[in-house]
């Protein structure tokens, strides 16, 4: 692909002669709409939300290197721009809006259009038209249509209201809107292939997907701060350490259980990371590591249904996160905990049960060991399971 400037802030035609920053709008997985905005927010600071999956940031220097760290983040657009749809609003009008923005921003080189819609169908909106009509119009000596090995790709994301999701999302009624860029060559989505549980040298069925072990870690982020060591005190498989690893971020994972640090062990050589993997109890963490910094404790603790609700699974938990404020008073967790299946259509305001507890005297515990609850949201696991993934600052 031919250089897009990708590091280029600055762009000319702002009203009365001045310039506008360059904005990056980054598209989300549909898995969980509100995690990817909150994701997009722990890594880089607050966006600009023009749909529920599609928020608008400021391009800057380091902001790829940030954002390879995500999850759910499917796609980034530069030189991006938008048009909010309207009734009445069909395929033509988009595609001479489109038309008009490559004027100002496609540079000499063969190019491809993709477009994609996500949510519900737009009626008089037509994806295959769109890519037609933008085509004929813009292609010429200077950019030649190439569908199999461009050096542009231009993407279109026709985004409808969502609808049926499975995880709550306060945004459902955003109207659609169609928005359009330049794919970043830097930009390349996770590959998970190859690297599911079951293609580990060492499995067990409760093992992580790879896709939420880093979604853990990226929720643990702060902007603005920077991410030493991923700590895993209930390391079990090595799920969420793997993916630490992948990132070049430092690795130090224990259990109690011999047996899974030594599964640990076999899956980090495997590809190849560089880690520290002992037998520990879980609250005495700090004994094993002693003072640390830059410090996510991502973690995902080990209780089946039939355990979760005993004051044992809860006095692990919080013994837990007692030792982590005293390796890392300055650190953040990221943790999912069990929570039942009704807590998916609950309201924020509802005191739901999470580890038999409700949330109110759960999150005072945590309060009182020296953490502040910074993001809570339901994941659905199957029909009669969910968990709370909870993510905590210090609260000093």
């Amino acid at each position: 692909m031919v250089p897009v400037e990708a590091f280029r802030v600055e762009v000319p035609g702002a009203p009365f002669g001045g310039v506008r920053l360059q904005m990056l709008t980054l598209v989300g997985n549909g898995w969980h709409p509100w995690l990817f905005r909150e994701e997009v927010t722990s890594l880089i600071g607050e966006p600009e939300i023009l749909h529920p999956r599609l928020v608008s940031i400021p391009l800057s220097e380091k902001i790829f290197s940030r954002i390879s760290r995500a999850a759910l983040i499917d796609d980034a657009l530069q030189f991006s721009e938008s048009y909010v749809i309207g009734e009445g609003t069909n395929s033509s009008q988009i595609a001479r809006a489109i038309s008009e923005w490559s004027s100002k921003f496609l540079m000499p080189g063969t190019f491809a259009i993709r477009s994609r819609s996500i949510g519900i169908a737009i009626d008089g909106i037509s994806t295959k038209e769109i890519e037609m009509a933008v085509g004929d119009s813009i292609s010429s000596e200077r950019n030649n249509v190439d569908l199999e090995d461009p050096q542009i790709e231009i993407s279109v994301v026709i985004a409808g209201q969502t609808e049926g999701e499975p995880h709550p999302d306060p945004l459902e009624d955003t109207p659609p809107i169609a928005v359009w860029g330049i794919r970043n060559p830097e930009w390349e989505r996770e590959n998970y292939s190859g690297r599911s549980p079951i293609e580990r040298p060492f499995f067990k069925p409760v093992s992580l997907e790879p896709r939420q072990a880093r979604l853990m870690i990226s929720l643990g982020h702060r902007p603005g701060w920077d991410v030493k060591q991923v700590v895993d005190p209930f390391c079990g498989t090595g799920g969420i350490v793997i993916e630490a690893a992948l990132q070049g971020i430092g690795v130090l994972a224990s259990d109690l259980d011999s047996r899974m640090v030594e599964g640990t062990r076999k899956n980090l050589d495997w590809i190849n990371g560089d880690y520290k993997a002992e037998i520990s109890d879980a609250s005495e963490i700090d004994s094993l590591w002693g003072v640390r910094d830059g410090c996510v404790f991502a973690f995902d603790p080990p209780y089946g249904r039939s355990s979760w609700k005993s004051e044992d699974g809860l006095d692990l938990f919080l013994s837990a996160i007692s030792s982590a404020r005293k390796v890392d008073p300055l650190g953040s967790i990221s943790t999912m905990l069990p929570t039942g299946p009704e807590v998916l259509s609950l309201g924020p305001e509802e005191d739901f049960v999470v580890m038999g507890k409700k949330w109110s005297q759960l999150e005072e515990l945590i309060t009182q060991r020296g953490w502040r609850v910074a993001l809570k949201s339901p994941i659905k696991v199957h029909r009669s399971l969910a968990r709370m993934l909870i993510v905590c600052h210090p609260s000093d």
